[in-house]
């Protein structure tokens, strides 16, 4: 049970760094917060910090994704939203190594290069296994009473970061609005982590559903 409550907390560790990262680089780079897409800050100043961070946070999402299984509930659901969170985690590895192509007007979006087109496709799915991952294992901490009290703010994290993804656009907001969609994401996986961490403190791991239903159940 150590082993989860270490790789919950280097997930927090990631998801902060991340954090940090897209909000506090735009002030050292030519990049902007409000205007530019996240990944454009690789191209800039000081763009490595943002690839580390992707790295570290990718990782961090992978160790989170075995833990979150180990700690629910053992069901078909959990399985999935567990291997969901952690194509997230993967996505973040992908596109650190496939750096995402300079974007100044819409158009542009269409003419990327091989590398960008990988960036960008890989960005996409890793946003919609996250958050169909979100709306999965919220029903799954329902059938838990030690994850339960997470299920209201998990549901209201995974609405909004599904809102915040088909408000995506190529525009003068895209930057806030990219950022607005890691906060929402980032901020469950911080708040999962933090419930692992808890749930491994005390040495138990669940194995059973709520009112008795088989843990081999979907």
């Amino acid at each position: 049970m150590k082993r989860l409550s270490q790789l919950a907390l280097f997930a927090v560790l990631g998801q902060v760094l991340l954090l940090a990262t897209v909000w506090l680089l735009p002030t050292a780079s030519e990049y902007r917060l409000v205007a530019d897409n996240i990944s454009e800050l690789a191209l800039g100043r000081y763009g490595f910090v943002l690839t580390v961070a992707f790295v570290v946070s990718g990782l961090g999402v992978i160790g989170l994704s075995y833990a979150i299984r180990r700690s629910t509930v053992r069901s078909r659901a959990s399985l999935l939203g567990s291997l969901l969170i952690g194509v997230y985690g993967i996505g973040a590895l992908a596109v650190a190594i496939f750096p995402t192509d300079r974007i100044n007007s819409p158009t542009d979006v269409w003419t990327q290069s091989t590398t960008g087109w990988i960036h960008s496709l890989t960005a996409l799915v890793s946003y919609l296994s996250a958050i169909i991952g979100m709306f999965i294992l919220t029903w799954t901490f329902a059938r838990h009473a030690r994850w339960r009290s997470l299920v209201v703010w998990s549901a209201l994290l995974a609405g909004a970061a599904l809102a915040l993804l088909f408000a995506q656009s190529e525009g003068p907001w895209v930057g806030l609005m990219q950022r607005l969609l890691i906060i929402a994401i980032s901020g469950w996986l911080i708040l999962v982590a933090f419930r692992v961490r808890s749930i491994a403190t005390t040495g138990q791991t669940p194995t059973g559903a709520r009112n008795g239903v088989r843990s081999a159940a979907g």
